[in-house]
């Protein structure tokens, strides 16, 4: 394969112009988050003394570190546990992902279980750092927006968001051309999600001659969702403002002004062109109001953020040096280069772990992992843990399967036994033998049942024994987590109420009879609050909705409401702030019908004022647990 050459001041200022553009339309894009109406700004809304905070780029902060603390060989789980650390966000996707990381899970499954947001935008906005890490190997970046976005967005078009932009911005290290960057990103996202709809119909209605805002109305029409934060509506808008954008200053403005998720479609439209032209080609006008700062939102904390663009820039440039030797990846950058793209230079991958389309088709319900554990390459035994499309949740004296895959990747045979811990009480699966030769792999299912014993989290462990001449060698044991499943006791009017075990915090009514216009459905449960605290408790649903906790009424919804089962964004109708002592709660709650069956998220949280850690995180100590009697 040729070899490219990159000369390093130059691939420092084009680092340093896609973090200037970032901040420069992130600034420019914030103050108008969430307002899904036209707009007509022509400049800054407001002009700071800096850059203003925003999470495009606190999280990027976090990934640096991240790639600087793990190395250049990190993958989601990695990534997980810089959330756990680091990151301190309730909004939407975020608040779920951190509930799930929190009791143990881990990606995809803790990006993807129980998380109403897998398609919105908190992914999307942060592909830059994989592209200038990256530069001119778009297939690389997009493996590690994959790795990246599966944390809080697996199985979601959140996903397919990242990659696309990681690959377009890797790729504008070596090309100008809009168009065929465009087509680039393209490239690595399916064809059939609805990111690729979206810029595919505005390719088409751009070469139509459509104006710009006939384009913008014709996306929402078509592509449009009522939360803001839906992604391929965003993605549109940014590619919108890239393809009607007269000059830099012109395309953040017109992705901007048409609203919605505004500092994400400015703000990654702004790194996209500063990777293309570079810091020094930025408009001055632009970039004098923000700076050299780099500015950090409170919740992005314990670890050693970059307090310049000049630094976060250094230290992005040392880790794409360790990348491109990491990697092996067709690419010199060098001080005395003189920088050469070679038309054939580009890394490919030569393993299927690294395979992009692959990557659209693993199950977001399964979690893979290496053996020996530790390891950074997949070059020895892998077990897949897969929960089934129910998740990893389970309810009391229920009964449970989980699938199991085990592939020898190693260049030796292995014999040995499977088996599977489970909490005490518990029903569990019996052992399994096992002989692979290399490259050979074996599949099972531990079918297992819980006891009585309510616990937020239930701790697994899955045992690999390796036999050698028929005796034990030694044991890789994988730890795993199921958590409580919600139940509650639900009918409808006239019904006799029966009990319903959900697997995570949304309650579906598809079971029951369907009802007039006129009906509503009941659910009830017990919540054990185990310490006294402050709660704020949310049933986010589009219908009328009332909810009794001890016999009160602390909730009274009489009108529709936009769907947002959001911690800290739900609509204030639908939501009590209490505070409650340790112990049992009866909570009631009855949602309106309409047309169908409503759908129901019940949310206990915590409130704006915390101490550490941050504002709005889930309560996952909180239990719900049907005592009311009821047919199974």
């Amino acid at each position: 394969m040729a070899i490219s050459r990159l000369n390093e001041r130059e691939y420092y200022k084009k680092i340093y112009g896609g973090w200037l553009g970032k901040n420069i339309g992130g600034t420019l894009g914030a103050p108008m988050e969430g307002k899904k109406e036209l707009l007509n700004l022509t400049y800054y809304p407001s002009l700071p003394d800096g850059p203003l905070p925003n999470d495009d780029l606190d999280l990027q902060l976090v990934w640096l570190h991240a790639l600087e603390q793990y190395g250049v060989r990190l993958t989601a789980a990695e990534l997980g546990q810089e959330w756990v650390e680091h990151v301190f966000f309730p909004y939407d996707e975020y608040g779920y992902a951190l509930a799930n990381l929190r009791r143990g899970l881990v990606a995809p499954v803790a990006g993807w279980f129980n998380n109403p947001f897998t398609h919105c935008m908190g992914s999307p906005i942060r592909s830059e750092i994989w592209a200038m890490v990256t530069p001119g190997s778009p297939q690389l970046a997009a493996y590690y927006a994959y790795q990246d976005a599966i944390v809080d967005h697996a199985g979601g078009e959140g996903v397919y968001g990242e990659m696309f932009f990681a690959a377009i911005e890797s790729a504008a290290f070596t090309d100008s051309n809009r168009d065929r960057l465009i087509r680039t990103g393209l490239q690595y996202i399916p064809d059939h999600c609805r990111t690729a709809r979206a810029v595919k119909d505005l390719l088409v209605w751009h070469a139509e001659g459509k104006t710009w805002l006939e384009a913008r109305e014709l996306i929402l029409e078509r592509h449009g969702s009522s939360n803001f934060t839906d992604a391929p509506q965003n993605i549109a808008f940014t590619v919108l403002g890239w393809l009607y954008g007269e000059d830099f200053g012109d395309a953040i403005l017109k992705a901007v002004n048409c609203g919605y998720d505004t500092d994400c479609t400015g703000a990654t439209l702004g790194a996209i062109l500063g990777i293309i032209q570079g810091a020094d080609q930025l408009p001055e006008y632009w970039v004098k109001p923000v700076g050299d700062g780099v500015a950090v939102s409170p919740p992005i904390k314990g670890f050693p953020a970059p307090r310049t663009l000049d630094e976060l820039t250094e230290r992005t440039v040392r880790i794409g040096k360790r990348v491109a030797a990491e990697w092996n990846l067709p690419l010199i950058i060098d001080k005395d280069a003189v920088t050469h793209w070679a038309a054939a230079g580009e890394w490919q991958a030569d393993d299927d772990e690294y395979d992009v389309k692959r990557l659209w088709n693993r199950k977001s319900s399964a979690n893979v992992y290496y053996l020996p554990k530790g390891t950074s390459r997949n070059l020895g035994l892998e077990l897949t843990v897969d929960y089934g499309l129910q998740g990893p949740a389970i309810g009391l004296e229920q009964r449970k399967t989980i699938g199991y895959r085990l592939m020898n990747r190693s260049k030796e045979a292995w014999e040995g036994v499977v088996r599977l811990d489970t909490p005490v009480g518990w029903q569990g699966s019996d052992e399994q033998r096992f002989s692979l030769p290399p490259g050979a792999e074996m599949e099972g299912n531990w079918t297992i049942r819980s006891d009585a014993k309510t616990e937020p989290v239930y701790r697994l462990s899955a045992h690999i024994v390796r036999l050698h001449d028929g005796h034990e060698w030694n044991t890789e044991t994988v730890d795993f987590r199921l958590v409580a499943a919600t139940e509650w006791s639900i009918g409808a009017d006239g019904g006799k109420p029966k009990r319903a075990v959900f697997q995570g915090n949304r309650i579906h009514f598809e079971d029951l009879p369907k009802l007039g216009q006129t009906g509503s459905y009941r659910a009830s449960t017990t919540m054990i609050i185990p310490s006294d605290r402050d709660v704020r408790l949310i049933t986010a649903t589009v219908e009328p909705v009332k909810a009794w906790l001890n016999g009160r009424l602390i909730i009274n919804s009489p009108v529709k409401q936009p769907f947002m089962p959001a911690f800290h964004r739900a609509p204030a109708k639908q939501l009590a702030e209490l505070t409650l002592p340790r112990g049992e709660h009866l909570l009631e709650i009855e949602v309106a019908q309409s047309e169908d069956p409503p759908e129901l998220y019940v949310l206990a949280v915590s409130q704006r004022t915390t101490g550490t850690p941050g504002s709005f995180y889930y309560y996952s100590d909180v239990l719900f647990i049907a005592k009311t009697d009821g047919e199974s």
